[in-house]
C-alpha cells in the first residue's frame, strides 16, 4: 500500500514555523499542501509553502517517497510527528479512488497516554492517592480567584460586544482577561464553576466555552505526550473568547430575548448569521486564520443536513480545533442558564453529548472531549453507594472513569457536613457512584447554594 495524502494533523501544526516547514519539505518532497485561505482551502506545492501558512493536510504524495510506503513502524513515526490520519492506495488498484483508512494502526487517533493498569483497591492505587490529594488541595485553593476571574472575564466579553456594536472592534479586553487566567492558573476551577453556577446566554457563555475548550485542548496535547506552553493556552483561550463576536451584529433585543424563535423566523436567521459576521469581523481586525475558523464554523456538524449545522460548508474545511469547539459549545449551552430553559448538570450533559456521536460530532474529538471532562466532570454532585452525597474534585482515570475523587458534603441521613472527607474511589473499591444528582434541585435555598457548598469544601492537610 502507498500513502496518497495526510488528512488529519495534530494541533501543533496550527501555526507553521521554519522547523516544521523544513521537516515537510525534507520528507514530502514533490507533494502538495492543503492550506486554509479566506473562504476555504487551496492546494499549493510544498516547495512554495511559507511559514505563515496554515496547513490543513498534505496531498498528491509521489509514490516514490520513502514515507509514502506503508511499512512496519510508519504509524509510530506519523504519530510522533502529529500526522494522525492518512489515505492509502492499494498497490493493485492505484488508478482507483483511494480508500480512507480511518483505522490505520497508531495513526488513526492520538494515543491515550500510558496504559492505565492500576486496579481499584490495589497498592498502586493507594500509592497514587497522595499525589491526587495534593492536586485537589491546590485546586480548592484556586476557586475564589477563579470565580472572580470568571465574573471579570464575562464583563470583558460584554464590553467587547458593546464596543463592537459601536463599530470599535478589538480583542484587547479579552486578551487582558486571558493573561489574568493564565497568571493565576484559573481555568480548571473556572471549568468547574461553569457547571455549578450556569451562565447567561452570551457573555459568561464565551468565558465558560473558552476555558472548557482550553482544558480539553490541553488534555489532548498531554495525552499525545506534548508539552503545553502558556502560548498554547493563550492561543486557544482567545479563540474561545472571540468565537461569538459576530453576535455584536445581532440586535440586542434579539440576542437577549427570552423567546424561542421559530426555525424560519427573521430572528433565527439573524442569530444563525452570527458565525458569518464573526468571521468577517475577525478577518478585518487581523485575527489569525484559526480563530476565524473557530468563529465561522463552530456550528458546523458532521451531518450537514441537520438544522443546527451552519453555514453549509464541507466538513473537511472545519479545523480539528473547531470540531472540538463545536462539542464544547453544545455542552456549555446545555449546562448554561437560559431564561427559556432549565440548565443541565454536567454529568447529564455529558450523557447527552455522547449520544451525538457520528451525527453531530466525529468519534475522535468526542472521545477526546469525554476523556478530558470525565463522565462525572469536576463539580458534579453524585450519590455514593453509601447513600452519601459528594462533589467530584478529580475525575477518574481513563479505564476507570466511574471512579473519581470526591468530597463528601452530606451524610446518609441528609445532613450537610461542616467537615469534609476526601474519598478516592480508586482506593475505596467497595464504594461506587450510584447516580448523578441535579444540584440545582437538591440545593435550592438560594440560586447559588450548590456553588457556595462546593466553595466551602475544606479538606484537612
Amino acid at each position: 500500500m502507498t500513502i496518497q495524502a495526510i488528512t488529519e494533523l495534530s494541533y501543533e501544526w496550527a501555526t507553521l514555523d521554519e522547523r516544521r516547514l523544513k521537516f515537510l519539505q525534507n520528507y514530502f518532497q514533490g507533494a502538495k499542501a492543503v492550506v486554509t485561505v479566506e473562504g476555504g482551502t487551496k492546494t499549493v506545492p510544498l516547495s512554495e509553502l511559507n511559514a505563515s501558512a496554515h496547513l490543513q493536510g498534505i496531498t498528491d504524495m509521489p509514490p516514490a517517497l520513502k514515507i509514502a510506503r506503508v511499512v512496519d513502524g510508519l504509524g509510530e513515526f506519523m504519530e510522533k510527528h502529529g500526522l494522525l490520519e492518512f489515505r492509502v492506495l492499494e498497490a493493485a488498484t492505484l488508478a482507483q479512488e483511494p480508500a480512507d483508512v480511518s483505522a490505520a494502526p497508531a495513526a488513526a487517533k492520538p494515543p491515550a497516554g500510558p496504559a492505565e493498569s492500576v486496579a481499584p483497591g490495589s497498592e498502586a492505587a493507594k500509592q497514587r492517592h497522595a499525589e491526587k490529594v495534593e492536586e485537589v488541595l491546590l485546586f480548592l485553593d484556586t476557586i475564589e480567584d477563579a470565580d472572580e476571574n470568571r465574573t471579570q472575564s464575562s464583563t470583558r466579553v460584554e464590553e467587547m460586544l458593546n464596543e463592537g456594536r459601536a463599530g470599535r472592534y478589538s480583542s484587547q479586553g479579552v486578551e487582558a482577561a486571558v493573561e489574568e487566567i493564565i497568571k493565576k492558573g484559573s481555568s480548571p476551577a473556572m471549568k468547574a464553576i461553569a457547571g455549578l453556577k450556569g451562565s447567561d446566554q452570551t457573555y459568561a457563555h464565551c468565558t465558560d466555552m473558552s476555558v472548557i475548550l482550553q482544558e480539553c485542548y490541553t488534555d489532548l496535547l498531554m495525552r499525545q505526550g506534548k508539552k503545553v506552553s502558556d502560548a498554547n493556552r493563550r492561543f486557544v483561550l482567545v479563540a474561545g473568547f472571540m468565537h461569538d463576536i459576530g453576535k455584536s451584529e445581532v440586535p440586542k433585543d434579539i440576542l437577549e430575548s427570552t423567546e424561542r424563535f421559530a426555525p424560519d423566523s427573521r430572528e433565527m436567521q439573524m442569530m444563525r448569521s452570527h458565525t458569518t459576521y464573526g468571521a468577517r469581523i475577525l478577518t478585518e481586525i487581523g485575527s489569525n486564520s484559526i480563530t476565524v475558523n473557530v468563529a465561522h464554523y463552530h456550528h458546523v456538524k458532521k451531518d450537514a443536513t441537520l438544522f443546527t449545522s451552519y453555514p453549509n460548508v464541507p466538513y473537511d474545511e472545519v479545523l480539528p480545533i473547531t470540531r472540538l469547539a463545536s462539542i464544547v459549545d453544545v455542552y456549555q449551552a446545555l449546562i448554561g442558564r437560559r431564561k427559556y430553559k432549565k440548565n443541565w448538570v454536567p454529568g447529564k450533559a455529558i450523557e447527552y453529548v455522547r449520544k451525538l456521536r457520528g451525527t453531530e460530532f466525529e468519534d475522535r474529538m468526542l472521545d477526546s472531549f469525554v476523556d478530558a471532562l470525565g463522565i462525572y466532570p469536576v463539580g458534579s454532585l453524585v450519590r455514593l453507594s453509601t447513600n452519601e452525597l459528594a462533589f467530584v474534585l478529580s475525575i477518574g482515570p481513563k479505564d476507570h472513569s466511574d471512579r473519581p475523587v470526591v468530597a463528601v458534603v452530606e451524610n446518609a441521613q441528609g445532613e450537610l457536613l461542616s467537615h469534609h472527607t476526601l474519598v478516592d474511589l480508586m482506593v475505596e473499591a467497595d464504594i461506587r457512584v450510584e447516580e448523578v444528582i441535579d444540584h440545582y434541585e437538591h440545593y435550592n435555598k438560594t440560586e447559588d447554594q450548590a456553588f457556595e457548598i462546593f466553595q466551602s469544601i475544606r479538606i484537612a492537610r
